[in-house]
C-alpha cells in the first residue's frame, strides 16, 4: 500500500501520531497541519480522536495458536485438508490451519467497562485461558498440546453490527468502520467507498447501503446506552449465550425449554438493535 500511493507521488510521514483534531487541523508531537479532508481510519480506536465511543463500540478480539500439530492430528480432528471452520452459534468460534502446521483458534470476544481500548495481551491471562479450554472441549484429542501463541486487538462495533461510510463536507471528515470484525476485507471496501464520496463520484459503491449522506456519524448512527448499562448488556448477553450454547452442545434442554431460551436469548440479542 505504501508503494502504491508513493508511486502516485504521495508523501508519508512516519513516526508522527496525530493527538488531537481540532476542527480541520491535526496536532502532532512536532506541529499542526491544517487540511481540507480528515480520514481517520482508526477504527476501535476512533473514541481517541473523534470522541465517538457511543457510537462504536471498542470490543477485543482474542485468537490462540497451538505448537505445530503432526498430521496424525490433523487426520484426528478432521482439519488434514486445511479447512478454515466457523460455527454459527451466538458466541462466535472460528479456526484454521496455519502455514507452519499450527491450529489458529479464536472465539467471542470481550469488552471492558468504560469501552477501554486494550493494545497489550498476555498469554497467561484468564481470557486466553477460555480459548484453550474450548479447542479442548472440541477437539478432546489435542489436550496435552502446548499452545505457544496469544493475540489479541480493539475493533469495532456499531449498533446493530451495522458499518458506515459517512462523509461530513462541512467538518471534512471522511469516516468509516464498525466492521465488527470482518474489516480485513471491508476496510478495503469501504475506503473505495470513501474515496468516491471524497471525489463526489457518484458510483455503485455510493450507493450501497452503508453510505449515510448527508451526515455526520452522530446523525447516521444511533448511540450505545451509557455506562453502566452497555457493561451490563455485554455480561447478561454472554452469560446468556454461554448457557445456550452448554445446554444445546449437552442435549440438557429439548422441546419448549429450547424454544422459550432460543426466544429469550433473542430478546436479549435484540437490545443490540
Amino acid at each position: 500500500l505504501a508503494r502504491s500511493v508513493e508511486s502516485m507521488g504521495v508523501t508519508i510521514f512516519e513516526h508522527s501520531p496525530v493527538l488531537a483534531v481540532n476542527g480541520k487541523t491535526l496536532r502532532t508531537a512536532e506541529g499542526r497541519i491544517k487540511t481540507d479532508i480528515i480520514v481517520p481510519a482508526t477504527e476501535g480506536f476512533s473514541d481517541r480522536l473523534l470522541n465517538i465511543k457511543r457510537y462504536v463500540l471498542p470490543v477485543q478480539s482474542l485468537i490462540v495458536a497451538t505448537e505445530p500439530l503432526s498430521q496424525s492430528q490433523w487426520d484426528d480432528i478432521g482439519l488434514a485438508s486445511h479447512p478454515a471452520f466457523s460455527d454459527a452459534s451466538r458466541l462466535a468460534t472460528y479456526g484454521h490451519r496455519s502455514a507452519d502446521g499450527r491450529l489458529v483458534f479464536g472465539a467471542r470476544g470481550s469488552y471492558d467497562f468504560g469501552g477501554k481500548v486494550r493494545s497489550r495481551f498476555s498469554l497467561d491471562a484468564p481470557e486466553f485461558r477460555l480459548r484453550q479450554r474450548l479447542v479442548h472441549e472440541l477437539f478432546p484429542s489435542l489436550r496435552g498440546v502446548r499452545f505457544t501463541h496469544g493475540w489479541g486487538g480493539t475493533l469495532g462495533i456499531a449498533r446493530a453490527f451495522h458499518p458506515f461510510a459517512v462523509f461530513d463536507r462541512q467538518s471534512g471528515i471522511a469516516h468509516a468502520g464498525g466492521y465488527g470484525g470482518e474489516g480485513v476485507g471491508a476496510s478495503n471496501l469501504f475506503g473505495r467507498t470513501l474515496a468516491d464520496l471524497i471525489l463526489q463520484q457518484e458510483t455503485l459503491l455510493t450507493s450501497m447501503p452503508w453510505v449515510f449522506r448527508p451526515a455526520t456519524y452522530r446523525s447516521a448512527l444511533k448511540a450505545w446506552e451509557p455506562e453502566p448499562l452497555r457493561w451490563l448488556a455485554y455480561q447478561s448477553l454472554l452469560r446468556c449465550f454461554t448457557l445456550e450454547e452448554k445446554l444445546y452442545s449437552t442435549n440438557k434442554i429439548t422441546g419448549r425449554g429450547e424454544k422459550l431460551l432460543g426466544s429469550f436469548c433473542d430478546r436479549l440479542a435484540g437490545f443490540m438493535e
